[in-house]
């Protein structure tokens, strides 16, 4: 996807759920927004810690008025009551549905309808069956029912209403939703959520709280949650067909009829509204993986996951090849934890390349002042993502004690909480590489030996090879670094190349023995490893630029300066020049980039601003560059190209005076 792809969205909350709203009726450049990868929805409501993301659009049913897509945090796809409530009022708001309409959701039609007495908007739930009692961990009382989306409704009951809220209220729901949702009544069907519900009044007032699956944490509402306790309570204590639940977010209205066979004509109620307006890209979305918080393993006590993997779990750092984006073009590292005995199975990948992103994000990117943090997902995503991608992936186990371990799990769940996962990012000394050996090294001590040594080759030397099919980057990158990117790489300095770190970890010791396991290869990429050298497109710059200033001095040798051709390529040829030496002057004195200091590139670029002075000083320009072209290779500490040496020579063409061409 191109950095030019946005998605413009609502962010609107029904009764203290939140939602990123989408207009999909167009197509956004091309990108089907009812196919977005998990990845991206997951991207997009972490960024916006929503509850999840809804797109509408035409509907293939004529039944239908709009199609209603929602995805849960996670990508996954199921029947939101609040969600649906929120996209209804969303399209009444616009004008594209009426007071009342059908949505089509994951699960079939659903009428909804403004309901003018309360002024809320309402759907219309599916018949449900009538609940079922439910083994649980730590209630007594407990059912199960299917309201479009599964729930798990344990009864509370406090000792008073005062005093039961306040219990209700502290209890460790997160421990309790998620060892209920993973357990093994329920994981072979996917899981199911969990909710803990209340009767605080003799009449229909509940309290509620739930346990999301898809969001893997408690919500401030639950739609399905509702109308699944309000349909729980009234098969414990019948009465009137009408519930309020009251949860975090507010309350929320179930009207039903009962049947014999269960419930019909279901309605929810509850506000809605819109909290703001934003615009997100697609390719920053792609680059920044969802941080989760890992999940605890007993339902009862917060023990950390670390303690609880067996000694079967192994660790590996995972290799990715270079793809043609920029972004990604010398391919990347990360770690990746995986517990095949545990229940569910852990596999975790955490991956230090993610963007700590922000709206001033690009511009500290020009300011060398970007913040880059530790991150986590599931293993699975991340893999599907490279089959998506067409880029390979190389696995690394690494030879370790169980202790050691544990002790890097734990490291890696402390770098992770938010007040330590951010760092400031450098590309050739502090990057999602070097991360990963300094890990090592932090937590494996004196056992390991590196066995790193220098190979006198400089930064700028590691990056060619995987420049060889983008010319246009190279030429940039080569021309803006400084001669600190020709610097010797001292000890494992080489390692943060992703490949070459590869390369480094086949190579180390623990305790005299190999830190790494052959390297197993886990997808295999469309098109080579590295992008092959390709000799004609890499020398495109260097052939364009000497072209032209063969052109021009053959212009002003036979057409004369006052040609127009003549001029507009000097012209063009002074501007290029100045434009380029501002952007060095810029790289080297307001940007925190190191390596982009003192460039040696600026002495053949500053002259090009005598071309709109006198022609002595136009002179004076031509006799700087040629000396700097001159003694180039042998006395200046930076490293030139061929493509550099001929825009020297074009903008010297363009500055030589008159009488020397005639």
């Amino acid at each position: 996807m191109k950095e030019a792809d946005q998605i413009e969205f609502q962010k609107w909350e029904g009764t203290g759920n939140t939602f990123v709203m989408i207009d999909g009726r167009s197509s956004a450049d091309g990108v089907n927004l009812f196919s977005l990868e998990n990845e991206v929805v997951q991207a997009i409501c972490s960024r916006e810690k929503t509850d999840g993301l809804i797109v509408l659009g035409p509907s293939s049913d004529p039944s239908a008025d709009l199609l209603c897509d929602f995805r849960n945090p996670d990508g996954s796809r199921s029947f939101c009551g609040n969600g649906t409530r929120a996209a209804y009022a969303y399209a009444r708001r616009e004008g594209w549905v009426g007071d009342s309409a059908v949505l089509e959701a994951c699960d079939g039609l659903h009428p909804v309808r403004w309901n003018s007495a309360a002024d809320l908007p309402s759907v219309k739930f599916r018949p449900a069956a009538s609940p079922v009692v439910a083994v649980d961990p730590v209630f007594s009382s407990a059912w199960f029912i299917d309201t479009g989306s599964p729930h798990h409704i344990a009864i509370y009951s406090g000792a008073g209403s005062g005093a039961g809220f306040v219990s209700l209220s502290d209890f460790d729901l997160h421990s309790y939703g998620s060892g209920v949702r993973y357990s093994d009544a329920y994981i072979s069907s996917g899981g199911t959520n969990a909710s803990i519900l209340f009767r605080y009044e003799s009449d229909d007032g509940l309290l509620l709280r739930t346990y999301e699956r898809g969001v893997e944490a408690e919500t401030q509402a639950c739609g399905t949650g509702a109308v699944a306790a309000a349909l729980v309570d009234y098969s414990i204590n019948s009465g009137p067909s009408y519930r309020r639940l009251t949860m975090p977010g507010g309350d929320l209205h179930v009207e039903f009829t009962p049947t014999p066979e269960g419930f019909d004509e279901i309605w929810l109620s509850g506000r809605a509204s819109e909290l703001r307006r934003g615009r997100t890209s697609l390719l920053a979305t792609l680059l920044l993986l969802l941080t989760f918080a890992l999940p605890t393993s007993s339902p009862h006590a917060q023990t950390p996951w670390y303690e609880t993997l067996s000694p079967a779990t192994e660790i590996s750092v995972l290799t990715s090849n270079p793809s043609d984006e920029v972004y990604s073009i010398f391919g990347h590292t990360a770690l990746r934890i995986h517990d095949p005995a545990a229940t569910p199975i852990v596999d975790y990948v955490f991956n230090y390349g993610t963007f700590s992103y922000s709206d001033g994000f690009y511009l500290n990117f020009l300011k060398g002042r970007m913040d880059y943090k530790l991150t986590a997902n599931e293993f699975p995503a991340i893999y599907k993502h490279y089959i998506d991608t067409g880029r390979g992936l190389n696995s690394q186990r690494l030879n370790l004690t169980h202790e050691q371990i544990l002790q890097i799990a734990a490291y890696l769940d402390w770098n992770l909480q938010p007040e330590n996962s951010t760092y400031p990012y450098e590309f050739f000394r502090d990057n999602c590489s070097t991360r990963v050996l300094d890990l090592l090294e932090a937590n494996l001590g004196g056992e390991l030996d590196t066995r790193c040594e220098p190979s006198g080759a400089t930064f700028r030397d590691a990056l060619q090879p995987y420049l060889n099919g983008t010319p246009w980057v190279a030429e940039g990158i080569n021309l803006v670094l400084g001669p600190g990117a020709d610097a010797p790489m001292l000890d494992c300095e080489k390692s943060y190349i992703p490949d070459s770190l590869s390369s480094a970890l086949s190579r180390m010791r623990i305790s005299s023995e190999p830190l790494a396991y052959a390297t197993e290869t886990l997808l295999i990429p469309q098109r080579g490893w590295i992008p092959p050298k390709n000799s004609d497109k890499r020398n495109l710059p260097t052939i364009l630029f000497s072209t032209l200033a063969a052109a021009l001095a053959a212009l002003r040798i036979f057409k004369g300066d006052d040609h127009k051709a003549t001029k507009i390529l000097c012209i063009s040829a002074a501007i290029l020049g100045c434009t380029l030496a501002v952007i060095l002057t810029a790289m080297w004195t307001v940007t925190d980039h190191v390596d982009t200091w003192a460039n040696w590139n600026l002495m053949w670029t500053l002259p090009a601003f005598t071309y709109f002075a006198q022609p002595r000083l136009k002179a004076l320009g031509a006799l700087i560059i040629l000396t700097y072209l001159a003694f180039s290779i042998f006395l200046i500490p930076q490293s030139s190209t061929a493509t550099i040496w001929a825009l020297c020579l074009l903008l010297i063409v363009t500055l030589t005076p008159k009488t020397l061409t005639r």
